[in-house]
């Protein structure tokens, strides 16, 4: 008796092969290359091992330069961090919720993620800076280690490293008050 065979075809086995045999010939595969891939298959970061460098020249409203933080600094507290890119839609609607929410007393940690450091402080340079610290993370380590898929993406640790509110997507001001304050 004949067995059926699966006519199928197997992606997985055609995109392994095909890279096999692009690695053998010599050629290099480009996808290792491409930011986000790398991020998920090798990512430095982890909620409880992360630096982020400061911002060079940015300055709060007294002039002194704004800090980076890292996973050492925030140990032990509560914490709230905004993950956001100056070239994202979204983070610019929330931005000023962001604004105001800080003005209200909040503390916040910026996560300039999947940035350039210059576009990132004319854009706050332009819009206001809401943030108490701020991070480098130019190619998104840390939100993704956090388990977000993209920016904004808003984080409390209570207390760090412990994970209290993980939410993808723009928040309002009266989002931020019910959701943020409470995990804090």
């Amino acid at each position: 008796m004949n067995e059926p065979t699966d006519t199928r075809i197997d992606r997985r086995g055609i995109l392994l092969g095909a890279g096999l045999a692009a690695a053998s010939a010599g050629v290099p595969l480009l996808a290792w290359r491409h930011q986000g891939l790398r991020a998920r298959l090798f990512n430095p970061f982890r909620a409880d091992r992360f630096e982020l460098p400061a911002l060079p020249g940015l300055n709060d409203a007294s002039g002194a330069p704004v800090p980076g933080f890292s996973s050492a600094s925030i140990a032990g507290r509560a914490v709230y961090l905004n993950a956001f890119a100056s070239w994202c839609p979204s983070c610019r609607g929330e931005h000023q919720a962001l604004m105001d929410f800080a003005a209200s007393g909040a503390r916040i940690h910026g996560v300039a993620s999947l940035d350039a450091p210059e576009q990132t402080r004319a854009f706050l340079r332009e819009h206001g800076n809401p943030f108490a610290r701020l991070g480098l993370d130019r190619h998104g380590y840390l939100f993704r280690a956090l388990g977000a898929r993209g920016v904004p993406a808003h984080f409390v640790f209570a207390p760090a490293p412990n994970l209290a509110l993980a939410e993808q997507g723009p928040m309002t001001f009266a989002d931020l008050r019910a959701k943020v304050l409470p995990a804090l």
